[in-house]
C-alpha cells in the first residue's frame, strides 16, 4: 500500500536549509547524462538500523557534510541491542565508480510524465505517458520553466496517438475530438521503489532541488556484499542520518546518495516507528518507503505509434439521451479491444516500422438536439415513470426518426458532426489524405438507417411528391357539373394539364439543385460496419425488393461506399440480415461466422462456401448425437459445429486431443451441463424448447419449397458478389433468452468484432 502525501503551499520547512526553494526551478539543460541507478537491489532492502542517539559519520567523522543532525523527536533508547542490517547483494557487470555515476540534474529521458487514471474511482492511480509524449511534454515545460521561453500563447501538445492534448501550464489534459472531463497530468522525477508509482510533484520538486544542491557532482559509490562469515560476529552497523527535509504530513531522510527514503508523520506511523525501533527494527523497515530518483524505463522519441492510415467514426443509434458520455465509452472499448487483437493476430502493425494503423472517433449527434422542446416528457404519467423514461430515451429516437418534422434535423446534425470530425482530423494529421488516407464507418442501432440515408440521399418528402404527382386527379365533386358549367370544367381541365406540364419540364431543369441540397459527405467511404442494425426492415417498409442479379449495389452504390458488413449477434432482437433483399434465396443461407479472437487457425472469408440453413441444421444434430455416444471428442466436435468449411479448427497441439487434457474437458462440460439443467428456469426452457420446434418447422418448409418450387431453386445458382451478413458466433453455455437483453449492446467490448473489423482492413498483416 502506497502513501501519497499532500503538500499545501505554506506547510513546507526543511532542516538546515534558510529558504524554500521555488517552484520549477533547479533543473539543467537537456542533454546532460543520466544518474546511474543501481536498479538491482531488492525492494526489501533496507538501511542499517536506526539509532536516533547517534551523530557518527558514515565513512569520515571529520567531515561536517556527513554529520548526522536529527531535530525530530526520537524515542526512548531499546535496552536490547539492535538487530544487525541484513547483507546487500553485490552489483555485478557494473563499475563502481564511473563518470555516469556522478549526480547531475535528471535529462529529458530520465523524466516520465503520467496522466491520471479516472476509470479507478476508489483508489488513485498514475498512468505513464509513452516515451514520444513524456519526451514532448518535458521539453516544453523545460522550455517555459527552465529556460523562461514563454511563448505569448502556449499551445498544448498532443498525446496518446493524437486523441488529447495537455496544457502544460494547467497541468491537465483535454480531449480534442468530443466533450469530456479534463484529465490531470504530472511531472514525475521522484517515485516509491515498491511499485515505480509517482510522489506528489510538488514534494519532488523541492526533494530533486535540494538533492542536486547538496550531492551534485559527487559519485555514487555501491558497496559490495560483505562477506557473511566475516559479519557473522561483527558488531551491528548504525545507521546514519546525512540530511533530512521536513513537510506538512511527512518527512524525507537520506542515509546516502541512493539511500532516500520517505516517512509519513501520521500519529499511527510514528507509533509504528518508535515500536518498531524499540524492538531493534530499523527505521526505514518500521514504516518507510524507498525513494526511487528518476523513472527506471528511459523515454525515448522512437517509442511511439506508427501513423494513423484508418479513420473509423463510431457512431452511436438510441438511447444516447440517457448518458452523454455513453458513445465515448463504448468506443474506448472498441479500441482497447482492437489494440488486445493487434499483439496476437497483427503483429507488424504494433512494430517501430509500422506504416499503418486504424484510429476510432466516436461522433455524438444526439445530446445536441432538442427535437419535441420536452413535450414528450410532459405528456408522460406519473406511474412507472423511471421505466417511461427509459422507452422515451431509447425506443422514441425511432419514432422521431420516422417522423417527418424531426428525421431532416437529425440527419443534419449527424451530417454535420461528421464532416466537422473529418476536417477537424486533417487539419491536426496533414498527411493523412496525401498518403491515401481510408475512412470507414462503424454504426450501431439506428445510427447504421441514419448513415445510409446519408450515404445514398433518401429522402421521404421526394417520394411522397412523386406519389402526390400520381396520384393527382379531378376533385370527385366535379366528375359531373352541370351543362352551364362545363365550360368552365373544360378550361379547369386545360389549366392543370398546363400545370403538370410545367412541373415536369421544371422538375427536368432541376435535378442538379436536387443533387446539391441532398446532404453529402467531404469525404469517400471506403467501408460501413453495420452492428446491430435494424437497416433491413427499413428497406424493406420502403418497398426495397430482390433483384435477383446478387450485385450488392441493389442495396449500396459503389459510389457511396465501397463496401458494406452487415454483422449482428444470434440473438439480437433489433438486427436483421440483408442478403436476402439482394437474393430471395439466400435467406435459406447462413449468414458466415466471425471468427473467434482467440482462435488458432483464421480461415479467409472469401473461402468458405455458402452452407444452406437445412445442410447446417442436420450437420448440427448428427454433431449432437456425436458427442452424446462419444462424450471424450466432445470438444472436438463443437469445433466442427462452429466451422461452416466443415475442416474444423486446428487445436495448437494434437496431444491436448486425448489423454487428460481431454478427460478433464469432457468432464467440466457434463458438470457444466448437468448444473445448467439444474438450475434453469422452467418458463425460460419451455421457452427454448419451442423456439427449437418453430426453426425445425420452418426448416422443412423450406425444403419442401427446393423440393415442389422449381422458381426458387433456378435462383439458387445465383450467389452474391461480395457477402454481407457476419454472425458472431453464440456461447454454448448461455441462454438465447438471456442473451436477447444483453447482445444488442454487447459489440463494443467483443474481441471478435474488433477482429473482424482489422481483417477487412488490413487482411495482408493478419496472421495465418
Amino acid at each position: 500500500m502506497s502513501f501519497y502525501p499532500s503538500l499545501d503551499d505554506d506547510g513546507t520547512s526543511i532542516n538546515s536549509c534558510a529558504e524554500n526553494v521555488p517552484a520549477g526551478l533547479g533543473f539543467g539543460i537537456l542533454d546532460q547524462s543520466m544518474e546511474t541507478d543501481d536498479l538491482s537491489l531488492d525492494s526489501d532492502y533496507r538501511p542499517p538500523s536506526y539509532n536516533p542517539q547517534s551523530t557518527v559519520s558514515h565513512s569520515n567523522p571529520s567531515d561536517p557534510s556527513q554529520v548526522v543532525i536529527d531535530l525530530t523527536k526520537s524515542p526512548e533508547k531499546s535496552k536490547k541491542p539492535p538487530r544487525p542490517p541484513p547483507p546487500k547483494k553485490p552489483i555485478l557487470g557494473k563499475s563502481l565508480e564511473t563518470k555516469d555515476n556522478v549526480v547531475k540534474d535528471l535529462t529529458v529521458p530520465q523524466v516520465r510524465w503520467f496522466y491520471k487514471d479516472e476509470s479507478n474511482k476508489k483508489a488513485v492511480k498514475w498512468l505513464p505517458f509513452i516515451g514520444y509524449d513524456s519526451c514532448q511534454l518535458e521539453y516544453k515545460y523545460r522550455q517555459i520553466y527552465v529556460h523562461g521561453d514563454v511563448p505569448l500563447e502556449i499551445e498544448r501538445i498532443p498525446v496518446q496517438g493524437g486523441l488529447f492534448e495537455v496544457d502544460i501550464v494547467e497541468k491537465k489534459c483535454y480531449a480534442i475530438y468530443w466533450k469530456d472531463d479534463a484529465v490531470d497530468v504530472l511531472r514525475g522525477t521522484w517515485f516509491y521503489h515498491s511499485n515505480q508509482e509517482p510522489i506528489d510533484d510538488n514534494i519532488a520538486q523541492q526533494i530533486e532541488t535540494e538533492h542536486v544542491k547538496r550531492f551534485g557532482g559527487q559519485t555514487i559509490v555501491a558497496e559490495l556484499s560483505p562477506d557473511p562469515k566475516q559479519t557473522k560476529n561483527a558488531k551491528p552497523q548504525k545507521e546514519v542520518l546525512l540530511y533530512q527535509m521536513r513537510f506538512k504530513d511527512c518527512h524525507v531522510d537520506w542515509y546516502s546518495i541512493k539511500d532516500v527514503f520517505m516517512y509519513s508523520d501520521s500519529t499511527s506511523s510514528r507509533l509504528a516507528r518508535s515500536i518498531g525501533t524499540s524492538i531493534g527494527f530499523s527505521k526505514a523497515s518500521s514504516s518507510g518507503y524507498r525513494l526511487l530518483r528518476g523513472f527506471p524505463q528511459e523515454a525515448f522519441l522512437e517509442d511511439k505509434p506508427p501513423p494513423i492510415s484508418d479513420l473509423i467514426f463510431v457512431v452511436h443509434g438510441v438511447g444516447q439521451i440517457m448518458d452523454h458520455s455513453s458513445i465515448i465509452k463504448c468506443c474506448k472499448d472498441l479500441r482497447n479491444s482492437a489494440d488486445k487483437v493487434k499483439s496476437k493476430h497483427f503483429p507488424d502493425l504494433i512494430s517501430r516500422t509500422s506504416t499503418k494503423r486504424a484510429e476510432f472517433l466516436p461522433v455524438e449527434w444526439r445530446t445536441s438536439l432538442r427535437l419535441d422542446d420536452g413535450i414528450v416528457d410532459s405528456i408522460t404519467p406519473q406511474k412507472l415513470k423511471g421505466l417511461r423514461w427509459m422507452l422515451n430515451s431509447t425506443g422514441m429516437d425511432v419514432l422521431y426518426y420516422t417522423s417527418p418534422l424531426h428525421r431532416s434535423e437529425i440527419v443534419k446534425a449527424l451530417h454535420i458532426e461528421l464532416n466537422r470530425l473529418y476536417h477537424l482530423f486533417c487539419s491536426r494529421n496533414p498527411g493523412f489524405e496525401a498518403n491515401g488516407g481510408r475512412v470507414s464507418i462503424f454504426a450501431h442501432s439506428l445510427g447504421c438507417v441514419i448513415v445510409y440515408d446519408i450515404l445514398t440521399g433518401w429522402n421521404p418528402i421526394h417520394l411522397y411528391d412523386q406519389y402526390l404527382s400520381h396520384e393527382a386527379g379531378s376533385h370527385p365533386d366535379l366528375d359531373t357539373v352541370s351543362e352551364e358549367q362545363q365550360g368552365l370544367a373544360a378550361e379547369l381541365n386545360s389549366a392543370r394539364k398546363r400545370v403538370a406540364d410545367l412541373e415536369d419540364k421544371l422538375l427536368a431543369t432541376n435535378q442538379v439543385a436536387v443533387a446539391i441540397n441532398t446532404p453529402k459527405l467531404d469525404f469517400q467511404l471506403d467501408a460501413l460496419f453495420c452492428v446491430g442494425s435494424p437497416l433491413a426492415v427499413f428497406l424493406a417498409l420502403r418497398g426495397t425488393r430482390p433483384q435477383g442479379n446478387g450485385s450488392v449495389t441493389h442495396i449500396m452504390p459503389k459510389s457511396a461506399c465501397k463496401r458494406i458488413f452487415n454483422i449482428y449477434h444470434p440473438t439480437d432482437p433489433v438486427a436483421y440480415r440483408l442478403e436476402p433483399l439482394i437474393l430471395r434465396h439466400y435467406s435459406t443461407i447462413r449468414p458466415l461466422k466471425i471468427h473467434r479472437a482467440d482462435s488458432t487457425k483464421q480461415i479467409p472469408y472469401h473461402e468458405i462456401q455458402p452452407m444452406a440453413y437445412s445442410a447446417a441444421t442436420k450437420k448440427e444434430e448428427e454433431m449432437t448425437a456425436r458427442a452424446s455416444e462419444e462424450p471424450s471428442s466432445s470438444s472436438e466436435i463443437y469445433d466442427d459445429m462452429d466451422d461452416e468449411s466443415g475442416d474444423g479448427e486446428q487445436q495448437d497441439s494434437p496431444a491436448l486431443n486425448d489423454g487428460y487434457m481431454t478427460r478433464m474437458s469432457s468432464g467440466l462440460s457434463s458438470m457444466w451441463a448437468k448444473w445448467s439443467r439444474g438450475n434453469k428456469i422452467p418458463e425460460l426452457d419451455a421457452l427454448e424448447d419451442m423456439e427449437r420446434d418453430m426453426e425445425r418447422s420452418i426448416n422443412m418448409q423450406i425444403e419442401a419449397m427446393d423440393v415442389n418450387t422449381g422458381e426458387l431453386s433456378a435462383d439458387d445458382s445465383v450467389e452474391l458478389d461480395q457477402r454481407i451478413d457476419f454472425e458472431i458466433k453464440e456461447s454454448s453455455m448461455s441462454s438465447s433468452y438471456l442473451s436477447a437483453l444483453t447482445s444488442h449492446t454487447s459489440y463494443w467490448a467483443t474481441p471478435d468484432v474488433a477482429l473482424f473489423i482489422l481483417t477487412q482492413l488490413f487482411p495482408d498483416y493478419l496472421l495465418s
